[in-house]
């Protein structure tokens, strides 16, 4: 039995439900944080901003929901493949639109 399905198996719901609404709350203070520098002008940082705030979010998501954390070298490989390919499409998705803008 591997140490996740033990992990699993050992934990309390309350424990889980602690767990959880931190991070819960976490993320709900992030969206605030969000909405709130969606509003004010920040000139240009607010991109950076906006950045910055969703790969918080993402990284209290992979690390404690997906189980990250405590996973196999595997499974984290498997993740960066996916962070790895996530970067190229943003980074194609951005090309195109800077590209776009130059040629207005």
């Amino acid at each position: 039995m591997s140490a996740e399905a033990e992990s699993k198996s050992t934990e309390t719901p309350g424990a889980l439900w602690r767990r959880n609404l931190w991070v819960w709350a976490g993320l709900m203070l992030l969206l605030a944080l969000s909405t709130w520098a969606a509003y004010w002008p920040y000139g240009r940082i607010d991109t950076a901003l906006g950045f910055g705030i969703a790969g918080v979010k993402t990284a209290l998501v992979a690390l404690v929901f997906m189980r990250l954390k405590h996973a196999s070298g595997l499974v984290r490989v498997v993740a960066a493949c996916g962070l790895f390919w996530a970067a190229i499409l943003f980074t194609l998705t951005l090309a195109d639109v800077l590209s776009r803008m130059a040629n207005r």
